[in-house]
């Protein structure tokens, strides 16, 4: 399948619209029968490179669209210092699978919000000064569409929908990351080693230039 370049502002509304279809709802609005009550979507890759931002505007065109979409990222799950950091500050296996609470994000966040049984939190743990938040339980809408960024997605063991990864080559993520990451890259190769994470996702997107990127798996054209 081949990569399909597309304006910033187009890559938002197709994967806006891609997402409501795997949440179960057609073009023409409303749900489909059977369709859950929660919708888990995945967008892997550091906020550096644009994860984050582009998760945002997302979850802004599905609102827009009348569609509830909760945001969080893991850096706001990461277990405390004193466990992540156990093994040494640049221990790729502990970066790679224990760094992020993923039982938390699944008893706190995940769980609540598809089942539509009770409150959920979108943040744990401030990641800079390793404390509690204490946010705010809120119920979630029938229907709620999860967003969730962060590097590493594919090795966290998180029940996703649907996975999207956001692809930079070597150079370019060394670019953004700052000085303190600087032994991520090797990381990455790692994950990408072990993980595969571009072969199991459901879309993956080419974004060395964030203000060029390009598709593979969105279907250009299909939804409009």
């Amino acid at each position: 399948m081949r990569f399909t370049p597309l304006t910033p502002a187009k890559l938002v509304v197709e994967l806006a619209e891609w997402i409501r279809h795997r949440a179960g709802e057609s073009v023409g609005g409303g749900r489909a029968p059977g369709a859950g009550n929660g919708t888990v979507i995945g967008f892997d890759g550091p906020a550096e490179i644009g994860t984050t931002a582009l998760a945002d505007r997302v979850a802004e065109a599905l609102r827009s669209a009348g569609r509830p979409a909760i945001r969080a990222s893991t850096n706001w799950w990461w277990r405390p210092s004193a466990l992540r950091l156990v093994l040494g500050r640049q221990d790729v296996d502990m970066l790679l699978t224990g760094w992020v609470d993923a039982d938390a994000i699944i008893r706190e966040l995940i769980g609540p919000v598809v089942s539509g049984a009770g409150p959920y939190i979108t943040r744990l743990r401030d990641p800079e000064t390793d404390r509690s938040v204490r946010e705010r339980p809120t119920i979630a809408p029938s229907g709620a569409i999860v967003l969730i960024d962060g590097p590493f997605l594919a090795a966290a063991s998180l029940p996703l929908d649907a996975l999207v990864v956001l692809s930079t080559g070597r150079g370019a993520l060394a670019r953004a990351l700052p000085p303190e990451r600087g032994w991520w890259p090797a990381a990455f190769e790692r994950y990408q080693a072990d993980y595969r994470p571009a072969e199991s996702a459901d879309v993956v997107l080419s974004y060395d230039h964030r203000s060029a990127p390009a598709a593979r798996g969105l279907g250009a054209g299909r939804f409009i």
